[in-house]
């Protein structure tokens, strides 16, 4: 059983190989008891949205919950929540969206830019040196384990990502969640009529 232990090891590698580095901060969201870092160069921009600005598209995936007009182009919304494996999740009346930068236009094969993410809320940031001095006097290293699942297996599978232990809490790099986004999310699904 050496295989998948080696073949585990180098999806890790390749893994922290592909995350974004910071030109000066971490924003730090948080998604039910997770939280999520986003690198600064990630984020366009932190926008507030109201419920009502949102057009369903009610042939995808649960997880893009709509579209909105932001500044003279559309922007599609992903709930990280259902991207993350929760089952069920409310909206509510406003929605706090990391619209994602041009950095993310070939991230993963999938062209990101501009896509916004649904997250519950912004917590606060963090430096550079602030990152790299919690990961110093955290014990465990700085990015431990990766039991990355699939998406494209089962949607509603919860996801073991790699996190950062910082002390008592744990960071999960948002570009760990968007590798492992499915192509077929961004497909109409088809309408099965049953019998």
């Amino acid at each position: 059983m050496i295989v998948p232990e080696i073949s585990q090891a180098n999806k890790a590698e390749n893994l922290l190989e592909r995350l974004i580095a910071p030109s000066n901060r971490y924003i730090v969201t948080k998604v039910g008891d997770l939280s999520v870092t986003f690198p600064d160069v990630l984020v366009s921009e932190i926008i507030i949205l109201d419920r009502n600005a949102i057009l369903a598209l009610p042939f995808y995936e649960t997880a893009i919950i709509g579209v909105t007009h932001h500044q003279a182009n559309v922007m599609p919304l992903l709930l990280l929540r259902l991207l993350i494996g929760e089952q069920r999740t409310l909206i509510t009346e406003s929605l706090t969206v990391v619209r994602l930068s041009k950095i993310a236009e070939e991230f993963n094969g999938q062209n990101l830019s501009g896509v916004g993410i649904v997250v519950d809320r912004v917590i606060g940031s963090l430096t550079i040196e602030e990152y790299k001095d919690l990961h110093a006097d955290a014990s465990a290293p700085e990015f431990p384990s990766l039991g990355v699942t699939s998406f494209a297996d089962n949607s509603t599978k919860k996801t073991n990502q790699t996190v950062a232990n910082i002390k008592e809490n744990e960071y999960t790099p948002i570009e760990i969640i968007l590798l492992n986004i499915p192509a077929h999310i961004w497909r109409p699904q088809r309408w099965h009529i049953s019998s």
